[in-house]
């Protein structure tokens, strides 16, 4: 009988909230986005690690200026998000999410046939797309036995390595610094190659 009486005294309450305030949740939304292009990006590079723990470390502006015709500059932008991804049992792994927010003719599909970044792919479409630094770049990577034709590289897995190579294998702040200049040097070196000038 406590209990009918309980429930029947509980209300339910409401707070108004200020119409500019956001009152909705939308990381999910926003991981699904990701999804598919982090698996992409992993497929096409050929380098596996998992996405247990996927944590942003920084985020770039990157502008690069060019001329579209002689008398009007322009500035491509790219926005960069550093990633930091790997499971419970595995050291972490750096990748960049990217968006070409203001794109001036990067991607075209006369690269379909010799794609050269995930972006270039006959099924990708969109601005948004990962890329994961090589171990060159400062990536904690390990090269994989021939056994495993579908990946080439992947993160440390942390059994097969002693207390001293985790220790070397997880990712510092040197190796963010390098992956930041990889992707930079990454990102002009494309716009160089395939900006066009309509003045021609």
């Amino acid at each position: 009988m406590n209990e009918i009486i309980k429930i029947i005294n509980e209300e339910i309450s409401a707070i108004t909230r200020d119409k500019k305030k956001e009152i909705f949740d939308y990381n999910s939304a926003q991981e699904e986005v990701w999804f598919d292009l982090k698996h992409e990006a992993q497929k096409f590079q050929r380098i596996s690690f998992d996405f247990e723990n996927d944590d942003s470390v920084g985020k770039k502006t990157f502008f690069v200026k060019k001329n579209l015709r002689k008398d009007q500059p322009i500035k491509y932008e790219i926005q960069a998000d550093m990633h930091i991804a790997g499971g419970d049992w595995e050291t972490g792994a750096i990748y960049f999410r990217i968006e070409f927010t203001h794109d001036y003719g990067v991607f075209r599909a006369e690269h379909e046939n010799k794609p050269e970044f995930v972006f270039d792919t006959k099924d990708f479409s969109g601005r948004k797309f990962c890329i994961i630094p090589p171990v060159e770049a400062g990536n904690k990577l390990i090269k994989r036995e021939k056994e495993n034709e579908k990946y080439d590289w992947g993160a440390y897995q942390n059994n097969e390595l002693t207390k001293e190579e985790e220790k070397e294998a997880y990712i510092t702040d040197t190796d963010k610094k390098d992956c930041w200049k990889w992707l930079q040097e990454l990102i002009e070196k494309l716009v160089d190659d395939r900006h066009e000038m309509l003045d021609k």
